[in-house]
């Protein structure tokens, strides 16, 4: 599978400490090699198209990510700091998908 990184994405994963940085590049990989076949606990469907990568690692980081064409997008990547997404997160993950696939 192709894996599209935006810019934003990217540059939130190259600031994280290295440990945390190889885990979200592992997931990242996972993607790539399963793609719409990944589940739980690797990757979960937030609906409206859009699904996230979850790492367990200390700080634990999000990858939100959509499906197209022959690949996915990654569009959005944050430090988990409560138990669900926050509706903005989930509105700008939205927001970049869209003008992706624009």
């Amino acid at each position: 599978m192709n894996i599209r990184v935006l810019s934003p994405v990217r540059d939130f994963i190259d600031a994280l400490d290295p440990h945390v940085r190889a885990h979200a590049y592992g997931l990242i990989d996972l993607l790539e090699q399963y793609g719409h076949k990944l589940a739980m606990p690797v990757a979960k469907p937030i609906g409206g198209g859009l699904w996230e990568l979850r790492s367990h690692t200390r700080p634990a980081v999000r990858i939100l990510y959509g499906f197209y064409g022959d690949g996915a997008v990654l569009v959005l990547a944050l430090k988990k700091q409560r138990p669900a997404l926050l509706a903005r997160e989930i509105e700008l993950a939205r927001k970049r998908f869209e003008a992706y696939c624009a």
